[in-house]
């Protein structure tokens, strides 16, 4: 990381999440026609990466991997962006059921790396995600050709993330995603100074601080000030729905594009372009995908689902 830098940032945007729904905003895209034409349209303002939840019917989280399917395939077809598909999905689906979309084989999922709660519609739910869990996950993407994001909400997420680097079971680089201010029990709130303890202890690990990718997320009210200071840095940033449903104080937003259209003006304010969806597979090593098409493997699951019905 240079400061200031001019390197293109690869900005990724988080359709719509697990968390929230419409209450929130009658505008969050829930169903498959709704995140796919808010992802081109993301896409097309310069969001190189399209980080991917699903629902069902009824609004409620799902990791049905048909639905996941068709939103893989469709985005694939209609942008070149890099398809990153959660194994989130929300915290109160089961573990098992979170590996679907790995399964699915996508240029990229999430990771996340340690336990939280969440607080969600006036409940506290326990997101599980324990170290046996993570190293599943990570095998079974690295088998896959499946590039990892780990996703770090506190300090001590940062021990598992140095757990599974002396596993020797994923190569670099390492895309890790500093994600702030969540509704949760033991997440870091989005603030300047846990954003530089982070980064002064991910230069503890002991991997060369020239192999991480890294990018900031914050939720809510802190997402503008904690991305622009990261763009500022030299980092990537994320940003869309999933984390923040207005677009100043009393205004909802209309779509997610107005969020990636603010990001590349502050960007190019700074002196950085948004980078296009090759130069991140080529910053982050994901495997690529020939335009309009899956990528090898892709949707493998699927096929194999209905191989096994015939």
């Amino acid at each position: 990381m240079r400061y200031p830098s001019t390197e293109p940032v690869v900005i990724t945007c988080a359709l719509t999440g697990g968390i929230h729904g419409k209450e929130a905003n009658p505008n969050l895209p829930e169903q498959p026609g709704e995140v796919v034409a808010q992802g081109v349209r993301a896409w097309r303002a310069g969001a190189a990466v399209l980080h991917v939840h699903a629902r069902k019917p009824d609004g409620s989280n799902t990791m049905d991997p048909a639905i996941y399917g068709e939103l893989h395939e469709r985005l694939c077809a209609k942008t070149d962006a890099i398809v990153q598909l959660t194994t989130g999905g929300s915290p109160s689906l089961p573990v098992p059921d979170r590996l679907t979309t790995a399964k699915l084989a996508p240029e990229m999922c999430s990771l996340n790396m340690g336990l939280l709660d969440f607080f969600i519609r006036g409940e506290s739910i326990f997101f599980a995600n324990h170290r046996a869990d993570i190293e599943h996950f990570a095998r079974e993407m690295r088998d896959r050709g499946v590039k990892p994001e780990f996703e770090v909400y506190n300090a001590p997420m940062l021990d598992e993330v140095e757990h599974i680097l002396g596993r020797g079971i994923l190569e670099p680089p390492y895309p890790i995603n500093l994600v702030l201010h969540t509704p949760t029990q033991g997440g870091a709130r989005g603030t300047p100074y846990n954003l530089m303890d982070l980064l002064q202890r991910l230069r503890d690990l002991p991997v060369p601080p020239e192999t991480w990718r890294v990018t900031v997320s914050s939720m809510g009210r802190t997402q503008l000030p904690m991305t622009t200071i990261a763009l500022a840095m030299g980092l990537n940033i994320r940003v869309g729905m999933e984390d923040n449903v207005l677009l100043r104080r009393g205004e909802p937003l209309r779509e997610n594009a107005q969020l990636v259209e603010r990001a590349v003006r502050i960007a190019r304010e700074l002196g950085r372009e948004p980078a296009t969806p090759d130069e991140a597979r080529q910053l982050l090593g994901a495997r690529g995908r020939e335009r309009g098409r899956l990528p090898e493997g892709g949707n493998a699951l699927l096929h194999e689902q209905t191989a096994a019905r015939a």
